[in-house]
C-alpha cells in the first residue's frame, strides 16, 4: 500500500459513492423510495 493520503482519499470517497449507490438502488428495486427510507417527509 502507499503511504500517500491523497490516494487513500480517493479509495474511501470513491468506495463511499458505491456504497450509496448500492444503497439506493436496493431500496429502490424493494419498492421504497429514498425520502421515505431517510426519514424526510415530501409535501404532496
Amino acid at each position: 500500500m502507499a503511504d500517500d493520503s491523497s490516494v487513500s482519499f480517493w479509495w474511501v470517497l470513491l468506495f463511499v459513492l458505491l456504497a450509496l449507490g448500492v444503497a439506493a438502488g436496493a431500496i429502490f428495486f424493494v419498492g421504497g423510495d429514498l425520502f421515505g427510507a431517510s426519514g424526510f417527509v415530501v409535501p404532496g
